[in-house]
């Protein structure tokens, strides 16, 4: 899919209305930082999350505690908390209505093939009650075991995050790309077609599946 994205073939997906891509390009360097799971966000990759989807004195959540995101947060004045399994999201009572960015690495550890439909749909109702009027949940996918794809999870998580009364508002999807004559960089950007068609490869990191309240500000 990154190659038609660069190639200029593909620039929404489909959805009701369809949903615009977006690609933001990894240095290799910034997505080998440290010894972590491959769904956990690199320090520039979570910088550019809060920079985009947070203000100065938000609140962040994550699912399973996230260093680089915790470190942003800090760096950006916002306030961060991490649970340890969507089923303690809804013990976040106190935060209801004022969290603006949630973040989901997926699949959870201890559950790779992915969750009934109803816990699905749990799951994103507690995100939905503790979403400020204009925040969102964000869902990492990456690190599929070899017999599992894509469209298996996507397929699943969206019709939930909707029944739940979230709507699909973006498609990121975060990419290393090589650029033949230019030297690594550190940091992680959005990344034009014109640019990603002089790539000698492209790799995909993450899907990040951008979701907020339906009938709210975005949706």
């Amino acid at each position: 899919m990154s190659e038609l994205i660069a190639s200029g073939d593909i620039e929404v997906v489909p959805g009701d209305p369809p949903v615009p891509i977006a690609v933001w390009r990894v240095a290799d360097v910034d997505v080998r930082w440290g010894h972590r799971r491959a769904d956990a966000l690199s320090p520039r990759l979570a910088a550019l999350l809060v920079g985009v989807h947070t203000r100065t004195g938000d609140t962040i959540v994550s699912v399973g505690h996230d260093l680089a995101l915790a470190g942003a947060a800090g760096a950006g004045g916002r306030s961060y908390r991490s649970v340890a399994h969507p089923d303690q999201l809804a013990g976040l009572d106190q935060a209801a209505g004022t969290v603006a960015l949630i973040v989901l690495p997926w699949p959870l550890a201890d559950q790779p093939g992915g969750m009934r439909r109803e816990s699905l749909i749990a799951m994103f109702g507690a995100c939905r009650r503790l979403m400020s009027p204009d925040g969102c949940t964000i869902v990492a996918l990456a690190g599929l075991p070899p017999d599992q794809t894509f469209v298996e999870h996507s397929s699943a998580l969206i019709p939930a995050a909707h029944q739940a009364g979230l709507g699909w508002l973006q498609h990121i999807v975060a990419i290393t790309a090589p650029i033949v004559g230019q030297r690594i960089t550190w940091r992680t950007a959005p990344a034009d077609p014109a640019m990603l068609r002089t790539a000698a490869h492209l790799t995909v990191h993450l899907d990040l599946f951008v979701f907020v309240a339906r009938g709210g500000r975005h949706g």
